[in-house]
């Protein structure tokens, strides 16, 4: 199986540089339930992805139907400090954000305000999109709108901001890449414009529509679309160990601004894949496929890759942002979940999650917990 993180391409990143050889371990202690074979697999999988590829911190969970098997955290969220990440440490999490707005449509359509074969124009008519744009399309990327975050422009809208109406005609008078349904491109435009149609529809902002229908409902008290505070959260670092350009909200927006930590997005994956955040129906919707096999293997559903690893269906997606990459695996059949976090601008944990998955799920003694 060969996966790809999704959204792991520079896509939400403006900030590239030389990676800093610096490694060390820290954070919070193995749970004193946990199998030390587990806890030990695990640490080294990641201890040698923290050296290689000189990444200052981590954060992983492993999980089963919401039930955290084991966490840890390693390196640092601060190198100047060198304050040691923690597994409570929150990092931006860039286009992970795309499964919370795809559940965010859903929910709409759950309540009659939207169909996801509407055509874009009827809720974004002032922008003159090609009629036969969909939302069914841009969940899935098959829209064929321009990646907004590869215009020239979006550097200087994610350092100042930027008004929706701003990338919104910008990505409406680009070039299409291909006859909308006729391919597959990933391009955060979809889900800014999904974003827009969330607030048109609801007459609230997209962050007060987060709120209300997943985050208080849910508990997830460490996911925010606004930056945390600097207390609870790790600095993102460019490769060179400088850190990052902090990214304004307004130019992710709906494709990437969330932040979170690893028991949360565990809690959140528990609850998407249970029937807590949409229906069974909607669940299934998000789950099938767009039709189109995306380069690298699997294909690509309502806001979530989809895969399978030893023959098993898998939900996976990545995201990348200035000075973090992150990573969220779950299988379908038993809820196993995998979620990494760093704080690295070139960190790889999609590679990071293959080999944690290949150390657990195809180990004869740890097998039992995948």
């Amino acid at each position: 199986m060969t996966r790809v993180l999704w959204g792991r391409s520079p896509i939400l990143s403006i900030c590239t540089g030389l990676a800093l050889g610096l490694a060390g371990c820290g954070g919070s202690s193995t749970p004193p339930q946990i199998s030390s074979s587990l806890g030990s697999a695990v640490d080294g999988v990641v201890n040698a992805a923290l050296q290689q590829q000189s990444i200052p911190g981590i954060a992983v969970a492993l999980a089963k139907n919401g039930t955290i098997l084991y966490a840890q955290a390693y390196g640092f969220s601060n190198l100047a400090t060198h304050q040691p990440a923690q597994t409570n440490t929150i990092f931006e999490i860039g286009s992970i954000t795309k499964q919370f707005t795809a559940a965010l449509i859903m929910k709409l359509q759950e309540q009659g305000k939207l169909h996801v074969d509407d055509s874009i124009n009827l809720y974004l008519p002032e922008y003159g999109f090609p009629p036969s744009i969909t939302l069914r399309m841009l969940l899935t990327h098959t829209s064929g709108l321009w990646n907004y975050t590869s215009l020239p422009q979006y550097q200087s809208w994610a350092v100042n901001g930027v008004s929706e109406a701003t990338v919104l005609t910008a990505v409406s008078q680009a070039p299409l890449e291909f006859k909308p349904g006729t391919s597959y491109s990933y391009s955060n435009s979809n889900f800014f414009a999904l974003g827009a149609i969330i607030e048109k529809v609801t007459g609230k902002s997209y962050e007060a529509n987060l709120q209300q229908y997943i985050f208080q409902p849910l508990g997830l008290v460490n996911t925010d679309y606004s930056l945390p505070p600097a207390t609870q959260s790790g600095v993102g670092y460019i490769n060179s160990g400088v850190p990052a350009i902090v990214v304004d909200r307004s130019a992710p927006f709906a494709a990437g601004a969330l932040s979170s930590n690893v028991s949360d997005l565990v809690a959140w994956d528990y609850a998407l894949i249970n029937g807590k955040v949409v229906s069974a129906d909607s669940f299934k919707a998000m789950t099938t496929s767009n039709g189109f096999t995306i380069p690298g293997g699997g294909s690509y559903g309502f806001g979530l890759g989809l895969d399978t690893f030893n023959n098993r269906n898998i939900i996976v997606h990545g995201g990348a942002i200035n000075g973090f990459t992150a990573d969220n695996v779950v299988f379908l059949d038993n809820g196993f979940t995998v979620v990494v976090l760093t704080n690295d601008d070139y960190g790889n944990p999609g590679a990071l999650v293959n080999n944690i998955l290949n150390a657990v799920c195809n180990s004869t003694q740890l097998s039992g917990n995948c």
